[in-house]
C-alpha cells in the first residue's frame, strides 16, 4: 500500500475507507505499477548524525535492559551514513541487551519464482515448489537481518515463511522444532514468533512504520487457526528446505494473499494500539523509532479477534 500521509490519515478514520481504498488500489494495480514507475521521484536524504543516545534513553525508559529479547523489524536506508554502519548498529542492541540478552529479525527469503505484484491477487501457488536454503537463500528483510544472520553463532529458523534470524542466549530456543508436526504454520504453537512471546519479547521498529511490518499479529491468528472465525484463511505451498546436506520436502499453509492485502484494517490497528497506550513512538532526527510488548499486543488481538479483527469485510 502507499505511503503517503494523507492516505494513511483518511485510512485511519475508518476500517471501511481503508477497506475501500485497499479495493481501489488492488484491482488497479496494473494501471499503478506503469503510473508508479514513471512518476517515481528520488527521496530525500539527511546527514546529521542519528543520536543514539536519545534512541537508547527512549528503549530503555520502554523496557529494553540487560538480558531481554529484542525483535527489531528494521529499515537501515534512513540511518545509512549518519554515525553507525549496520553492524554497529546491531552491536548498539546487543550492548544493551548484554551477555544474557537475544536480538531476533525477521528475515524472509527472496524466492526466484515469487508471483510478480501486479498478479499477486491471482497467482497459481499450487503449481510451484519454493526453494528455501538456510544458509544461502537472499534475505528481503534488510540489510540488519543480513548483517545478523552474516555474524558468527546466529541462528536461522529453518520455516520458510516468515523466517527469523537470531543471536544470543534464547536463539537456539527460539528456532527449536519450528518445523515440527503436520503442516506447521510460520506463526504457530512452535514457531520462533510464537517462542518471541513465550519469552516476553519486546518489538521494536527503526526508519519504518512498525504496523505495516507487525508480523508478529499472526501469533493470534496461527495458534487458534481450528478456531479461527474467517473460513478458508490459509492455501497451501510447497516448499523445498535445504539445511546444508539435509533436505526437506513439504506442504505449507500460509495466510492467502487476499486476506492482507483487501481486509487488513492496518490503520485501524495502529490508531488502537496507541489509544490503548500499548505502541509507543518517538521521532529521533527524523527517525521514526517504536516499540511495544509483544505480550501485551497478543492479549490485545485475543481479546478482539473473536469475529476477525483486525480483519474487516471477511
Amino acid at each position: 500500500m502507499a505511503n503517503d500521509s494523507f492516505v494513511k490519515k483518511m485510512m485511519s478514520l475508518s476500517p471501511h475507507i481503508e477497506m475501500i481504498i485497499r479495493r481501489l488500489y488492488w484491482f488497479n494495480i496494473k494501471w499503478l505499477s506503469r503510473y508508479s514507475r514513471k512518476s517515481k521521484k528520488p527521496a530525500s536524504k539527511s546527514y546529521e548524525e542519528v543520536d543514539y543516545d536519545a534512541m537508547a534513553e527512549f528503549l530503555k525508559s520502554e523496557g529494553v535492559q540487560e538480558g531481554r529479547l529484542l525483535l527489531i523489524h528494521s529499515s537501515f536506508g534512513p540511518f545509512k551514513g549518519r554515525g553507525k554502519t549496520a553492524s554497529q548498529i546491531i552491536d548498539f542492541f546487543l550492548d544493551m541487551v548484554g551477555d544474557g540478552g537475544t536480538l531476533a529479525m525477521p528475515a524472509m527469503p527472496k524466492f526466484k519464482n515469487t508471483a510478480d505484484k501486479k498478479n499477486y491477487l491471482d497467482a497459481d501457488f499450487s503449481s510451484q515448489v519454493y526453494t528455501y536454503d538456510v544458509r544461502k537463500s537472499k534475505i528481503k528483510t534488510g540489510v540488519l537481518p543480513l548483517m545478523l544472520h552474516n555474524r558468527e553463532g546466529s541462528v536461522r529458523s529453518l520455516h520458510p515463511i516468515n523466517t527469523m534470524v537470531a543471536y544470543g542466549r534464547l536463539a537456539n530456543e527460539i528456532m527449536r522444532d519450528n518445523l515440527s508436526g503436520y503442516s506447521p504454520l510460520a506463526c504457530g504453537e512452535n514457531s520462533s514468533w510464537k517462542k518471541c512471546l513465550d519469552n516476553d519479547a519486546l518489538i521494536i521498529g527503526m526508519g519504518l512504520d512498525l504496523t505495516h511490518s507487525l508480523t508478529s499479529i499472526h501469533i493470534a491468528e496461527d495458534i487458534k487457526c481450528s478456531e479461527w472465525p474467517i473460513k478458508n484463511w490459509y492455501l497451501e505451498k510447497k516448499f523445498k528446505i535445504v539445511d546444508g546436506d539435509n533436505v526437506i520436502c513439504k506442504v505449507l499453509k500460509e495466510r492467502a494473499p487476499k486476506w492482507g492485502a483487501l481486509h487488513f484494517a492496518e490503520r485501524t490497528l495502529c490508531k488502537d494500539l496507541i489509544s490503548a497506550g500499548l505502541l509507543k513512538s518517538k521521532r529521533i532526527n527524523g527517525i521514526n523509532v517504536e516499540i511495544i510488548s509483544l505480550k501485551e499486543l497478543y492479549l490485545f488481538l485475543d481479546r478482539r479477534n473473536y469475529n476477525g479483527y483486525p480483519y474487516f469485510w471477511t
